[in-house]
């Protein structure tokens, strides 16, 4: 799938740029979250997606309705919107804590 970020701090985070401040996440986090990125990458569409039972892909209901998830880790999970044209777009929103 094609992997568009719509967070500049995510999309600097998993290119591995320089951030100011204070990393919102720690090391581990974020060697897992790119990890997770690389899958979604390198998959072709969401019924491959669903065969990774460890990233528990599911659609989120509520305010989140429309968006979808998988795990990075057991605390967090990345959030993204997915559009289809001739191929499936992965549109990355947030990198959050499941039960915040």
């Amino acid at each position: 799938m094609v992997i568009k970020f719509e967070s500049q701090y995510l999309e600097k985070l998993y290119t591995g740029e320089s951030q100011k401040g204070k990393p919102k996440y720690s090391d581990a986090v974020i060697t897992k979250f790119k990890k997770t990125v690389l899958i979604l990458k390198n998959v072709s569409n969401t019924v491959e997606l669903s065969k990774f039972r460890g990233l528990n892909f599911e659609s989120l209901k509520g305010e989140k309705s429309g968006f979808f998830s998988v795990r990075v880790d057991k605390s967090y999970r990345l959030e993204f919107r997915i559009t289809k044209d001739v191929i499936e777009i992965v549109h990355i929103e947030e990198l959050s804590k499941h039960y915040q």
